[in-house]
């Protein structure tokens, strides 16, 4: 871990820390050999349902043996359940769920960001019909994320119940808020957005696609104003800047006038943190949306060419791309930071 200053131990400490690493890979070889020798037997019981949860609580991360469960509760309980969240489903198949739940969580507390684990959990979702457990779950997922904001399992899980429970569109937005308030660096909270918002304004009827098409476009000018915030808060943060380049894209800027509006926000902000790279090349890129436009002055177009000299300086890893934008006239903006 980081900042955590490294323990050194005595060469009695040693000896003893060896001796129980040795007796713990014993006693989970023991149990694993266990748990496959019986799945090789095709023993689909409770007791093997008991081996399989004695290796997983040691290791989340063995796939086979998440297998080997699936397998097992299948033959004890049938190969699914119609996943009805209005039904409540037989007790002995609520009970296994339950059971599986509670394994999984106490295996994401060791393990938060394993495969494997998240994978049992929505395949225990959907096999058991657990529409009683959606509220649940997204309490859950809010908890973890609470911990870690960038724990994308978590944030697929979320969107997974999400879709199940037929939570809104509205709803989930409102979290996302939440979460890029509470950090401007949620990139995940910022990429979610960008899925809630087309779908929160698609038109269903034919006939609405206009209105929809506008109410989507009043919702992306004020995404402008939240990523303002964003941008004067922490300008060096990657995040607000690629769901920037998004914004643009789909508000599909054909005048002058939003993009002037937002080239004037970025030479404010560029003043302000002069050196600061994402600045400058989101002013780079909304000069350069404006030449295809066909709406950029010469003094614009020049204004361009500054932006994309100084980035050469500024950023020198990517200084070729600047270059070849340069050349190209292309729309420059930096890809990911290494």
């Amino acid at each position: 871990m980081h900042n955590v200053k490294k323990k050194h131990l005595s060469a009695e400490q040693a000896a003893a820390k060896r001796l129980e690493n040795v007796q713990r890979a014993a006693s989970y070889s023991a149990l694993s050999r266990a748990a496959f020798a019986r799945r090789a037997a095709g023993l689909w019981d409770a007791a093997s349902l008991e081996a399989a949860a004695r290796v997983l609580e040691v290791n989340p991360d063995m796939a086979p043996i998440w297998n080997f469960r699936r397998e097992c509760l299948q033959s004890l309980h049938g190969a699914s359940v119609p996943p009805d969240a209005a039904a409540e489903p037989a007790g002995a198949v609520r009970a296994a769920c339950e059971a599986e739940l509670a394994l999984t969580q106490a295996c994401l507390g060791a393990n938060p960001k394993s495969y494997p684990v998240w994978y049992h959990r929505t395949w225990v979702l959907t096999w058991g019909g657990c529409g009683w457990a959606y509220a649940r779950e997204l309490k859950l997922t809010t908890k973890l994320l609470s911990l870690d904001e960038r724990n994308f399992h978590c944030w697929t899980h979320r969107r997974f119940v999400v879709q199940l429970s037929k939570v809104t569109a509205e709803a989930e937005l409102r979290f996302t808020t939440q979460k890029v308030e509470a950090n401007f660096s949620n990139y995940s909270a910022w990429h979610y957005r960008s899925k809630l918002l087309p779908a929160m304004h698609a038109a269903a009827d034919p006939a609405a696609t206009a209105a929809a098409s506008g109410a989507l476009r009043a919702a992306l000018l004020a995404e402008l104003e939240l990523l303002r915030n964003a941008f004067f808060t922490a300008p060096e943060d990657q995040s607000a800047w690629f769901y920037h380049r998004w914004v643009l894209s789909r508000l599909r800027p054909t005048g002058g006038g939003l993009l002037r509006g937002e080239a004037e926000v970025l030479r404010e902000l560029r003043d302000v943190e002069p050196d600061a790279k994402w600045p400058l090349a989101a002013l780079a890129h909304a000069l350069a949306l404006l030449g295809e436009a066909g709406a950029a002055t010469e003094a614009e177009a020049a204004e361009r060419e500054a932006a994309l000299t100084s980035l050469c300086g500024i950023d020198p890893a990517r200084r070729r791309y600047y270059e070849a934008s340069l050349a190209g006239g292309a729309s420059a903006e930096p890809e990911e930071a290494a």
